[in-house]
């Protein structure tokens, strides 16, 4: 079968993989770089491993930025990216000497490498999809499935080593590094791309589609921000009342987690198969959200073991609305941007993200004056009324208004 047939080529699929395995190495180096500046080694004050960890996740959004304009304007997509790689893999085997110079130069060079590889890995993958529009969701939706199982392993993987010692952790995050930069060498140029006529396009409708989703994300996750501590708490309160196989600390530490990656997986699936409109997508997830919280209104203040299934329902579409939305924001924009300057464009509308994030940050430290049932009836409104703005753009958005499935779907079912 062609490469026009495929749902997913072979390139996009090795992009997906190293982005899984960069995440792994990433989330999993993260999870010790605090721990190495509190302990023993260079036994820094909390408040001075949180000030550098905050300028360290502050320098990751800029150096996103300067990958992106490498790798579109300089040098190209994937020679940035392999760079980056092993830029990244370079720190983390600096940091494993767990010398002072190491800890400086091994933050700066992770910093480095990570934008340069993270914001090119997202345009080169979105490109795979230039002329088939349709697969798009579904195949951001796979690499969110790849992104989302990388960081859980990597942090497993990760902190078991570095649990016997430090420098095997960060060893371990630098071989997945160098690793993910390999498979980058097996992709093609995707010539494609250029031949892409982007000069069709209305830029009228492309600034008010990608704003709208824009929009629509950035606030759904200031929701977020703000709801996890009250979710958090009746999480908390419930489990701690139930008899559980499962340690408890496991659940309390990742059951979004493990919703997130079967769901997120189900619905690569189904959208391989299954075309239809992204921002109807919008719509049901930015629902199914609205009734998560719905449902959490008729918790109790302190609720017992005896409402464990009414959570876990709560959590489970909570969970599956995210999977429904975060894919959208990088399928919209790579549908409706110049294939040359992909990277920058997905840079660029992750910045109004940050923006909402920060709100969210201001707006939680008050939220503690307000019960729960208000932040998530409030909660609810919000989503509902953002779910209104989806269903108008679907409406307008005609060329996809309709849901069908694709040839291999047909034959298998008929």
């Amino acid at each position: 079968m062609g490469n026009e047939k495929q749902a997913h080529t072979k390139s996009a699929i090795i992009y997906a993989l190293a982005y899984c395995l960069e995440r792994a190495s990433y989330y999993g180096m993260r999870s010790l770089l605090v721990l190495l500046m509190i302990g023993s080694v260079f036994n820094f004050s909390n408040s001075k491993a949180l000030a550098i960890y905050g300028w360290f996740t502050i320098a990751i959004y800029l150096a996103k930025g300067l990958g992106a304009i490498l790798g579109d304007l300089l040098i190209g997509n994937r020679k940035t990216i392999f760079i980056g790689g092993v830029l990244q893999a370079l720190g983390c085997f600096i940091l494993s000497t767990q010398a002072i110079w190491g800890l400086y130069l091994g933050i700066g060079l992770i910093v480095l490498g990570t934008g340069l590889f993270s914001s090119n890995t997202l345009a080169q993958f979105g490109k795979q999809y230039i002329n088939k529009p349709r697969q798009l969701d579904s195949g951001f939706s796979w690499l969110f499935a790849a992104v989302n199982f990388g960081s859980f392993v990597g942090v497993i993987l990760i902190g078991y080593f570095g649990e016997f010692s430090f420098s095997y952790g960060f060893l371990v995050a630098g071989i997945l590094m160098i690793i993910a930069a390999v498979f980058v060498v097996f992709t093609n140029e995707n010539q494609e791309s250029v031949s892409y006529n982007f000069r069709k396009m209305n830029y009228g409708k492309t600034f008010f589609y990608i704003s709208a989703v824009i929009l629509i994300s950035g606030v759904f996750w200031a929701i977020y921000e703000i709801s996890y501590f009250g979710i958090f708490t009746i999480q908390k309160t419930v489990l701690s009342s139930a008899d559980l196989i499962i340690p408890q600390s496991i659940l309390t530490s990742g059951l979004n987690s493990y919703f997130g990656i079967f769901i997120i997986t189900a619905l690569a699936i189904i959208w391989t198969y299954v075309y239809t409109n992204s921002f109807l997508k919008l719509f049901i997830g930015l629902i199914l959200s609205a009734l998560s919280f719905a449902i959490l209104l008729f918790f109790p203040e302190n609720p017992d073991s005896s409402y464990m299934f009414g959570f876990l329902t709560a959590v489970f579409l909570l969970s599956v609305g995210e999977m429904f939305i975060s894919p959208i924001l990088f399928s919209i924009t790579t549908r409706f941007s110049n294939p040359k300057y992909l990277a920058i464009m997905l840079c660029v509308v992750a910045i109004p993200s940050m923006f909402f994030f920060k709100i969210a940050g201001v707006l939680s430290e008050h939220s503690s004056e307000l019960s729960f049932n208000i932040i998530f009836i409030a909660s609810a409104i919000i989503l509902l009324s953002l779910s209104i703005i989806a269903l108008v753009l679907w409406k307008v958005f005609k060329p996809e208004n309709i849901t069908y499935l694709s040839k291999e779907a047909e034959e298998f079912l008929s």
